[in-house]
């Protein structure tokens, strides 16, 4: 899993973004990880030093910020712990409190399953998966797909992508673009995707208008099978 950061130029975004996942679990999880995600939130967002990744609370304080009993904050923080996502970096001592750092990459891990309830721009934004890195923001890309429509290559799937295009120029840049045309036999259009994330998105939200977007161009394809890889 790659390290997160929030420093740089994409920090003060970054921020936001963990906020609205871990904001999002705690709404869409009636479990005890939503419950915890609504927790973390709400100290993150009162106590959390960004550039040292860490926060010093005691257990008397944490417990009125939550609204439960120290008992209580004890537990929910062991079981923050247990899920690893946070640690504990520095012991009590006389006079001081712990010191837990929270790691972020792990916390947004948990988070992924509530991500395309956000919107399908916050999973492209957010759901590369764990060995792609952010792009330098200070490098002007050669083409961008939200601005240019792709070119029609005279096949089934090239025609039915300009029209999705058309239709949601948005929505194409995160997913559509990252398919490609792997067979066209009979009634089946075979599409892969460059992950099994994508692939397991796209069949679960996107497939209806896959195959209608096929249909319109060839109405004798009656399914679209959308694959990991190639």
């Amino acid at each position: 899993m790659q390290q997160v950061k929030a420093t740089g130029p994409r920090a003060a975004a970054l921020k936001y973004d963990i906020l609205t996942a871990l904001l999002s679990l705690s709404l869409s999880n009636k479990s005890v990880d939503g419950r915890l995600a609504h927790r973390l939130a709400l100290l993150i967002t009162a106590r959390f030093s960004w550039r040292t990744e860490t926060f010093s609370v005691g257990t008397r304080e944490i417990a009125r910020l939550w609204s439960v009993t120290e008992r209580t904050a004890k537990r929910e923080l062991a079981l923050m712990r247990a899920r690893q996502w946070i640690s504990v970096h520095r012991s009590p001592a006389r006079g001081r409190v712990t010191e837990h750092r929270i790691d972020l990459a792990t916390v947004l891990d948990a988070t992924r399953q509530s991500w395309p309830a956000v919107g399908p721009d916050f999973v492209a934004r957010m759901g590369q998966g764990p060995e792609e890195t952010v792009p330098d923001q200070t490098v002007v890309p050669f083409r961008s797909s939200v601005n240019l429509p792709p070119t029609p290559d005279g096949s089934l799937w090239g025609a039915a992508s300009v029209l999705i295009h058309a239709d949601d120029p948005g929505l194409h840049a995160a997913w559509i673009d990252k398919l490609a045309a792997v067979s066209h036999d009979g009634n089946r259009l075979v599409l892969a995707a460059p992950s099994q994330f994508v692939a397991s998105y796209v069949r679960t939200h996107l497939a209806g208008r896959l195959l209608a977007a096929v249909t319109c161009i060839d109405p004798s394809v009656t399914q679209v099978t959308i694959i990991a890889g190639n």
